[in-house]
């Protein structure tokens, strides 16, 4: 058999060979599609190595059949049926001559499967070098994959596609390819399809046919993903006139970029004219594998045209006084025939993005004012060829002069939560030039701010965390507006923001107290916290403490309380609280306790003497014996108009004490007072004395 030089599908080849480089580490399977037309079911299939299709080869296949639905009905049986009496083979090769003389890919698969040897034509580019130093078989199978895909008939005779004619309308069929290659050479899993003969699919139209001109040439784009199960390649016709169609090749396009880790989703192709200006049409249409022809695209049409060479440059601007800038540029006069006009561009920064702000501007004009100045400001001119291309100027930098700050903010608000969260919000400033904010706290009324952003803000919200547990109950925000030549509004009004009182106030302290013969008075510290509003006096009976605290008086003010609701020789505790305008409530007081009178008739304290000693500087003071019932003395010392203070408690057995605490040149007032062991409680006596 004549060797084929397989030039007219070289650039295709690297399809097969990443199919085969793609299942090699699988264990070899049979895939398998099927097709459904009007008199016939269409069957491809091919195996997954190089190894599994030479012994496919040799020991065929077997197609089975399965009925598994008729008329919409699912078989409680499928019908089974072999198609094959024997296992197919390719056919031998005298039976591919004339085949081959008619159709290359039939030529190249006869190649494949009998050719003594197998190359790619070495003068070709340098993918059939590398395509042939690959090993052979992997050749013959790659190419014999694609060649069946472009040629149904001869996939046929190559064992790898098959007919079926004698079939049911209306019916669903499960078709089994079956390698006949014994287990003990070879385990080559079987493949299958489902086929509907209720209807006839037809071929799908190729969709997105675009035509991009350029220079002498035509770039044609296409939807690929869409369809790459349904078409294995393209043919590409070109038409004068839109109606008289011709391919361009007698080869179809194969997209050779779609990999499986990088699918492609459009197909390109340039097609190379010899001139300019032509209008060409264009359409294209699909090769399925089963050698179907798809219905042809809708056209398009395109011509090349000249490339555009001369671009504009802008020389010079100039600031009006109504802050708007001139910018001049420079063209080529003589280019001006092949523009349409020029555009200009703007952007913020230098590398973009730039925006059209101005289009149409006549190719004889070489000025334009813009007046919607930002800070900074770059600049293109665009030549717009009549053919859409275009040719950009180099960016040229505009400062404009602003020395206007922004409008001060408003209708700043605050919440606040129990974890010292703020969240600042207030109205959105519309000046154009607008930068973003500064935020200012304070925690006095009267101090300065402080300044909370690094940098400002771009949106009119703030969030802030404060310490709940400290001295201020308020704080103090104030927002700056900052345009983007940094110049600052005034700051807005001051928003006070009070904080969630969370601190209980200072306990209250018992300052003093009297126990008088039908009551007891209590005095007492109230609370040093600001915002209390009320204090409430609480009492107990020690020997019942069980039954709890009595609330006996509630106050805002009087740091006193007169407790005649007493029974006597009784023991009594007493407790105050303080009470905040959030209604939190103090630690209670240091409790007091005290016992009421047990009264004694008659006079129990006798002979009491205040003696001064200056020479030893002291007071002696003495008394007579007390009666037996008496189980301790009380003495307390004043100056003048003090309030007696305890100065000593001694047992019945004393009748002396002597104080050294005192000083010359004034005058001591001692009082005393015997608690008899009953609990009662004797009057008073007193004793003045001028220590000079």
């Amino acid at each position: 058999m004549k060797k084929y030089l397989l030039f007219s599908i070289v650039f295709y080849f690297g399809i097969s060979v990443h199919t085969a480089q793609q299942t090699s580490q699988n264990p070899p399977q049979i895939m398998v599609m099927g097709r459904h037309q009007e008199h016939k079911i269409m069957l491809r299939w091919a195996v997954t190595k190089p190894s599994a299709w030479l012994k496919c080869n040799q020991y065929g296949y077997i197609v089975e059949r399965f009925m598994v639905k008729k008329n919409g009905e699912l078989l409680s049986k499928p019908e089974k049926k072999t198609l094959t009496p024997s296992p197919i083979v390719p056919k031998p090769l005298p039976e591919w001559e004339t085949i081959a003389l008619k159709n290359d890919y039939a030529g190249i698969l006869a190649q494949a499967l009998y050719g003594e040897t197998f190359e790619v034509d070495s003068e070709q580019n340098g993918i059939s070098q590398i395509i042939n130093k690959a090993k052979e078989i992997d050749q013959r199978f790659s190419f014999a994959l694609f060649a069946a895909d472009m040629n149904f008939e001869a996939a046929k005779m190559a064992a790898l596609g098959f007919e079926d004619t004698d079939f049911e309308k209306g019916a669903e069929y499960v078709y089994r390819i079956v390698s006949a290659v014994p287990g003990e050479l070879a385990v080559i899993e079987y493949g299958s399809v489902v086929v509907n003969t209720n209807s006839i699919e037809e071929l799908p139209t190729p969709i997105d046919l675009y035509a991009v001109p350029q220079d002498k040439s035509i770039m044609l784009t296409w939807e690929y993903e869409m369809f790459k199960e349904k078409f294995t390649s393209y043919f590409i016709e070109r038409s004068n006139n839109g109606i008289d169609f011709k391919r361009l090749s007698d080869t179809p396009m194969v997209n050779l970029n779609d990999k499986p880790d990088t699918p492609v989703k459009q197909m390109h192709y340039v097609d190379t004219l010899s001139q300019n200006n032509k209008k060409y049409y264009y359409r294209v249409i699909g090769i399925s594998p089963f050698g179907e022809e798809s219905p042809p695209s809708k056209p398009v049409e395109a011509m090349g045209v000249k490339k555009l060479e001369n671009v504009p440059y802008i020389i010079n601007y100039k600031i009006e006084d109504s802050g708007a800038v001139q910018l001049f540029w420079e063209f080529k006069e003589s280019a001006e025939k092949e523009i349409s006009g020029f555009s200009l561009n703007w952007a913020a920064q230098e590398k973009g993005p730039y925006k059209e702000v101005q289009t149409n501007i006549a190719p004889n004009r070489r000025k334009t004012s813009y007046d919607t100045l930002g800070p900074s400001n770059y600049f293109t001119i665009s030549a717009i060829g009549k053919n859409k291309e275009k040719t950009t100027s180099f960016s040229k930098f505009v400062q404009s002069i602003d020395t206007i700050p922004p409008a001060v903010p408003v209708g700043l608000q605050a919440t606040i939560d129990t974890l010292g969260i703020i969240k600042l919000h207030w109205q959105a400033n519309t000046d154009k030039d607008l930068l973003g904010y500064r935020v200012f706290r304070g925690h006095r009324a009267n101090e300065e701010v402080v300044q909370l952003t690094v940098s400002p803000i771009t949106a009119p919200i703030f969030q802030d965390t404060v310490q709940i547990k400290s001295l201020n109950k308020n704080v103090y925000y104030q927002v700056v507006a900052v345009d983007q030549r940094f110049n600052m509004s005034a700051y807005s009004e001051k928003l006070i923001v009070q904080k969630p009182d969370v601190i209980p106030p200072s306990s209250p302290i018992f300052e003093t107290y009297a126990v008088k013969k039908d009551s007891i008075y209590v005095q007492w510290i109230n609370s040093s916290s600001e915002d209390v509003i009320e204090h409430s006096l609480y009492r107990q009976t020690v020997a019942e403490s069980e039954k709890g605290w009595k609330l006996l008086f509630t106050t805002d003010t009087i740091p006193s309380y007169t407790d005649i609701d007493i029974q006597p020789n009784t023991k009594y505790r007493y407790a105050i609280f303080a009470k905040d305008q959030s209604g939190l409530q103090s630690l209670a007081s240091t409790p007091l306790s005290v016992i009421s009178q047990n009264s004694i008739k008659g006079e129990v304290i006798k002979g009491v003497s205040a003696i001064p000693d200056l020479t030893k500087k002291q007071i002696l003071l003495s008394w007579r014996k007390m009666p037996d019932m008496v189980e301790e003395t009380w003495i307390y010392r004043s100056k003048e108009q003090e309030t007696p203070v305890l100065l000593r408690q001694v047992p019945n057995t004393i009748r002396s004490i002597t104080d050294t605490l005192i000083n010359p040149g004034t005058t001591y007032t001692y009082t005393f007072k015997v608690i008899i062991k009953d609990g009662g409680q004797s009057k008073i006596k007193t004793v003045e004395v001028n220590y000079y």
